[in-house]
């Protein structure tokens, strides 16, 4: 039997069955996580795990939704989807530059067995969440300006590609 007509005999509920075994090993790792802590329960536990996992199920679904759209909307040459992209971008490194906002490195740090930081760098400054949200608000918008022009310049090096 050839894999082609294999695939064709297949039932689908087989493959709904092998795409929701995620979801029932988060909800196995959720109901172990809930033994821990001052009342254990292992029905709660596989409960958020499961919910968890029908989370993380339905997002991968929609971004491969999305990703798929914005594929086939991009062969069509339109610029929207490489905005959209160069946004999602702009997001990733505002956030990034936010998140890393005020974590000073270690410059020096003891020889102990269990090591802690003696000195830091920049005198060992947190932010706190308001200045990192600032950061975030205020790097997003030249961040997304660059990474536009950016895939403007992509979208007509590829239309130039195509005419050629």
């Amino acid at each position: 039997m050839n894999p082609e007509k294999q695939n064709k005999d297949m039932p689908k509920s087989f493959y709904l069955l092998i795409a929701l075994l995620p979801v029932f090993m988060f909800g196995v790792l959720g109901g172990f996580l809930g033994l821990t802590g001052k009342n254990p329960n292992f029905l709660s536990g596989f409960l958020w795990g499961v919910g968890i996992g029908i989370a993380i199920f339905v997002v991968c679904g929609v971004g491969f939704f999305i990703w798929e759209w914005i594929k086939k909307e991009a062969d069509k040459g339109k610029l929207y989807p490489f905005l959209l992209v160069g946004f999602v971008v702009a997001v990733a490194i505002s956030g990034y530059l936010a998140i890393s906002l005020g974590n000073p490195s270690c410059e020096e740090s003891s020889e102990e067995p269990y090591s802690s930081c003696v000195s830091y760098a920049d005198d060992g400054f947190e932010a706190t969440p308001e200045q990192k949200w600032e950061k975030f608000w205020s790097t997003l918008p030249v961040t997304t300006v660059i990474t536009s022009l950016v895939a403007y310049i992509v979208r007509q090096n590829m239309e130039k590609d195509k005419k050629q």
